[in-house]
């Protein structure tokens, strides 16, 4: 029974994932690699767990239970099995976390993994970890590093065995911005090109705020916490400069970039010095 199963609450993932990368939280302007997605966080797993993955569960929500062209293109992944929720008219999701907690259950009881490695931060789940705890699998809940606050239920990440934390580096080609014009480089190693002004400007900022996060003293670190979310104007101006010489453009009149790359610089610093393991 050495294996695990991947569990993505694919709401989730777009809400922090998108606020992380491109600094929104809407679903509508948003484009998601989900093949990328999925084999990076199970090769992490085979490394990581040691593990073999069994399959990807891949929860979501439409409206009469109908696919959208997106969520088609999950379905037909290979090990991948798309669970669908509803829904309601507020475009809320309505029984994905049940439909997650019932494949936990199933799972343990029948002793198929001895890993589930969870995508979410939904409160409603923290029951659902203990009980297949008490069966015998440990449970790996995997969130995205928060931009301003928290993104996951303190009870969730209390209860779980083990906590990954991603960071805009780690989902760097896996979000892009619906509309943007896209790069046509070509692919470098299995490495998406940066394909938008946008993607650039945040990978250039996770780049910097790592630098210095890796160099800073836990007091200067300390120091900057206490008075986020603002930057120290000297420090602010050293982050844009960087960002501004890697893509080659002025951000002084654009603050939909510059807010996009504070958001980038937080979720790496929010973090701490180094992301849960």
């Amino acid at each position: 029974m050495d294996r695990s199963v991947i569990m993505v609450d694919a709401g989730y993932l777009y809400a922090a994932g998108g606020q992380l990368c491109c600094g929104t939280r809407s679903r509508a302007d948003l484009v998601l690699n989900a093949s990328l997605f999925v084999q990076r966080l199970a090769d992490r797993v085979r490394t990581g767990l040691a593990l073999q993955v069994l399959r990807t569960y891949w929860y979501d929500a439409a409206r009469d239970g109908i696919r959208t062209e997106e969520q088609q293109t999950i379905a037909g992944q290979h090990d991948v099995k798309l669970r669908l929720g509803r829904l309601n008219g507020q475009n809320q999701q309505k029984g994905v976390d049940a439909l997650i907690y019932r494949d936990m259950i199933t799972l343990a009881q029948h002793r198929a993994v001895a890993d589930i490695v969870l995508v979410s931060g939904d409160e409603d789940l923290h029951e659902g970890v203990r009980t297949v705890q008490d069966y015998g699998v440990r449970v790996v809940l995997v969130g995205i590093e928060a931009v301003t606050g928290f993104n996951q239920s303190r009870e969730l990440v209390y209860e779980a065995d083990r906590l990954w934390t991603l960071s805009a580096d780690d989902l760097h080609g896996v979000f892009d911005r619906r509309g943007l014009p896209q790069s046509t480089s070509a692919v470098t190693q299995g490495e998406p090109a940066v394909r938008s002004t946008s993607h650039r400007a945040t990978h250039a900022a996770v780049a910097f705020a790592t630098q210095w996060r890796d160099q800073a003293e836990e007091t200067e670190l300390m120091e900057l916490l206490s008075d986020r979310p603002r930057i120290p104007r000297p420090l602010d101006i050293e982050l844009l400069t960087a960002v501004e010489r890697e893509i080659g453009q002025n951000l002084r009149n654009d603050e939909q970039l510059k807010r996009n790359v504070r958001a980038a610089w937080w979720g790496v610093i929010g973090g701490g010095h180094h992301s849960a393991q």
